[in-house]
């Protein structure tokens, strides 16, 4: 049976009645060194909990103020020219971040590029993997995304495109289609984006992937030019 809402299940309440009763009898026994570290515990997890309550908050409000640019309809220039300076750009999902990684360029370094290439990978869990159906979806769901990257870049005058890789790792995968795009377009730089807070905490490198910056160890050492963007939040 379905316990209420509000109450205690069960075998909830065991564990706090064994709890109780043993740092009763057992507290000073060495009971209140078991309290102590459990109370640590306990509160580290709500401090990892709230921090990424609040990125998550961050990035919703990221998403909220970059997803619906106001822009024109623009004109399709055609696919990019491949000896024409080209902007590859590593994304996941259509989102505030990746939107945000887009509008740097733009007005940082927006008359340097004539190109955008916009790549992405479709990462299989293959612990949940459940046949070809999903594979299909989970492709449909990546060129979807991408290709609302390259209506925004055509709207901002840019020639684009996209590219796609199906994986089973991240960094394996995005250095492999990273170094396929840069033979078709050798005038080019790779960009990927991190998250950067206003203080950096110790914990940011643990709590936080550190996947831009193994990708990009990896592309140097094959040559190819790569550069990490930050991506602001306030939290």
């Amino acid at each position: 049976m379905a316990s209420s809402p509000g109450r205690l299940p069960r075998g909830g309440a065991l564990c706090v009645t064994i709890l109780v009763i043993t740092i009763v009898e057992k507290f000073a026994e060495g009971g209140w060194l078991t309290l102590l570290i459990t109370g640590i515990i306990i509160a580290f997890c709500y401090g990892i909990r709230r921090h990424y309550s609040r990125v998550g908050k961050a990035m919703r409000e990221l998403d909220e103020m970059l997803l619906d640019l106001p822009l024109q309809e623009g004109t399709d220039l055609g696919p990019p020219k491949p000896e024409e300076a080209t902007a590859i750009l590593l994304v996941s999902g259509y989102n505030g971040f990746g939107v945000h990684m887009l509008l740097t360029i733009v007005t940082s370094l927006g008359k340097c590029f004539t190109n955008l290439v916009f790549v992405s990978v479709a990462v299989i869990d293959s612990g949940s993997f459940k046949g070809i159906e999903q594979l299909d979806s989970l492709e449909r769901s990546v060129t979807e995304s991408l290709g609302k990257y390259v209506d925004l870049a055509r709207r901002l005058g840019f020639r684009a495109e996209y590219r796609t890789k199906i994986g089973t790792e991240v960094v394996d995968s995005a250095t492999m289609i990273c170094s396929e795009t840069n033979a078709r377009y050798p005038n080019s730089i790779v960009f990927s984006g991190q998250l950067v807070f206003p203080l950096p905490k110790f914990y940011h490198l643990l709590l936080h992937n550190q996947t831009s910056f193994a990708i990009q160890r990896r592309l140097q050492w094959e040559g190819i030019k790569t550069m990490i963007l930050p991506v602001r939040v306030r939290i």
